[in-house]
């Protein structure tokens, strides 16, 4: 059995095809009416409990410890939780939790071993964050077949439902924690991406916070006084936000008045649609101005984009509309939701049968052609004066695969080793990635300007990969880049130990 998984920073979800080709999501194993799993954690000394039992947990007792948001922390290369026994979780490794809990959903719900899964990944992750994808499906023990960016996905999905072929399409994609845009063409043959950007902490967590600080601020005009938020007042105060926000999206709902219950406190609160739009303005703003660049990379304008699909829950807040609708404005122009709470999770189980090699079975256009994400080079230092420069090999939004040579020399007789610091930068005013530090050698015959050539690739996948030969023999040298086990205070065989022992708690 084949699958997709849109793993989200506030809800994960994973589908995989009927017989006829259609997609479906599959339920929660417990709660089998529910077809999404929220991404939250609680880690117990022998156990994990994952999704909506932990939000039935933090009923009870809502000062237990729940890891939250950790897919905005992928590719970091430390942990960002410590559990009560003091073992530090990667994000990865989180992921992974995440990874195995829908898995066995999926398996329970079907009677079928999964054998290859597609994973969604933001269309902006760099090369660090999808190899960590990429390590969080190996540690749950998920096949993977390939990783899909989540406009793509829901691109794909849409063009198959709807039978448009030849347009070009925008997708803005605002979920709960992460922004992308891409720009992209569908026909019978294929779907082809022109150009991708976005933001990596930037979505519904950040509006439901803006409301929040609506409704304290309202407290203290109400009582004179702040609140100070316990354990659970900060649990009723995120989920009202939330509440608030969707009510806020519904249409014709210019004002919200409504009692609510925090802590011991209760109040009537007033917030209207004109107060959240000015209060969520600038981070709108942020988004289209990402928008306006990503087109000017497809070398297009505004009058060129045939349809804009927006998806992800968060792009549902009617002043989001309402601002494209000022963008593309002519009659041609189609600004529509296609499922968007739900198509990505559909579109991966569609590019689970392409990668599959049964495109033709279910008649899915066979080809998918990305663009690079991010510039790639190689940091240089100037041996008169000292400066460091990057030199730039592959560039932004480039189709995938891609490979770019360069050749390097030694700088002195004895020098047996070449060190490279490849990097990765979506322009020249953003601060660079460090991806890997690419070492070469031993170096057999070491003299001075001795040429190494470097071979950078990126991979359909958008992942990098790198070789290095001798130009004078043609034979590849030994080399190291990304292979590190050592991550920080911890390691990746200590991480996936972590995962055995932390058995997911299914009742």
């Amino acid at each position: 059995m084949k699958t997709g998984i849109d793993l989200g920073t506030t809800f994960s979800l994973i589908a995989a095809l009927k017989s006829d080709g259609q997609p479906q999501l599959l339920p929660d194993n417990t709660f089998k009416d529910l077809y999404s799993t929220p991404s939250a954690i609680h880690i117990s000394k022998e156990s994990s409990v994952v999704g909506y039992m932990v939000e039935t947990m933090m009923e009870e007792n809502p000062e237990l410890p729940v890891v939250r948001f950790f897919k905005r922390n992928f590719g970091e290369k430390k942990p960002i939780y410590f559990d009560k026994e003091g073992r530090g979780w990667l994000p990865e490794t989180l992921g992974a939790l995440v990874l195995k809990k829908v898995k066995i959903d999926v398996e329970a719900f079907l009677g079928k071993s999964v054998s290859g899964s597609v994973i969604t990944v933001p269309a902006h992750f760099n090369d660090v964050q999808r190899k960590a994808v990429k390590n969080a499906a190996s540690m749950a023990d998920l096949p993977l077949l390939g990783l899909v960016e989540e406009p793509v996905a829901a691109a794909l999905h849409y063009g198959l439902n709807s039978g448009e072929k030849d347009e070009v399409i925008l997708v803005y994609d605002l979920g709960g924690g992460t922004f992308d845009v891409s720009i992209l063409t569908m026909d019978e043959t294929g779907v082809y991406v022109l150009a991708k950007d976005g933001i990596t902490n930037l979505g519904g967590k950040e509006f439901d916070e803006a409301i929040g600080a609506m409704i304290l601020h309202q407290y203290k005009v109400i009582y004179g006084k702040d609140l100070n938020l316990t354990a659970i007042d900060s649990l009723q105060l995120r989920r009202i936000s939330e509440e608030v926000k969707i009510e806020l999206s519904q249409p014709n709902k210019p004002i919200l008045k409504k009692m609510i219950l925090i802590g011991s406190q209760a109040f009537q609160i007033n917030i209207n649609k004109r107060d959240f739009d000015l209060a969520i303005r600038e981070m709108i703003e942020k988004t289209i101005q990402i928008t306006f660049q990503c087109i000017d990379a497809a070398g297009l304008q505004e009058s060129h984009i045939d349809a804009l699909m927006l998806v992800g829950g968060s792009s549902m807040i009617p002043y989001v509309k309402e601002r494209m609708k000022k963008i593309f404005s002519l009659p041609n122009q189609r600004i529509f939701f296609h499922e968007p709470m739900r198509a990505v999770a559909y579109g991966a189980a569609l590019h689970a049968a392409q990668l599959s090699g049964d495109a033709e079975t279910y008649k899915i256009p066979p080809e998918y052609r990305g663009v690079t994400g991010h510039h790639i080079g190689i940091k240089t230092k100037n041996s008169l004066n000292g400066k460091v420069k990057i030199d730039c090999l592959i560039k932004k939004n480039m189709p995938l695969p891609i490979k770019a040579q360069r050749t390097y020399y030694t700088s002195s007789a004895s020098q047996r080793k070449i060190k490279l610091q490849v990097v990765q930068y979506l322009s020249e005013s953003e601060e660079d990635v460090l991806i890997g530090e690419l070492v070469i050698g031993p170096i057999e015959n070491p003299q001075v300007n001795y040429p190494i050539e470097v071979t950078v690739e990126n991979l359909l996948d958008g992942t990098v990969q790198i070789e290095a030969f001798d130009p004078n023999t043609g034979v590849e040298l030994n080399k190291t880049f990304g292979e590190d086990t050592q991550v920080g205070s911890t390691t990746l065989p200590q991480q996936k130990m972590l995962i055995r022992d932390a058995v997911i708690n299914m009742l």
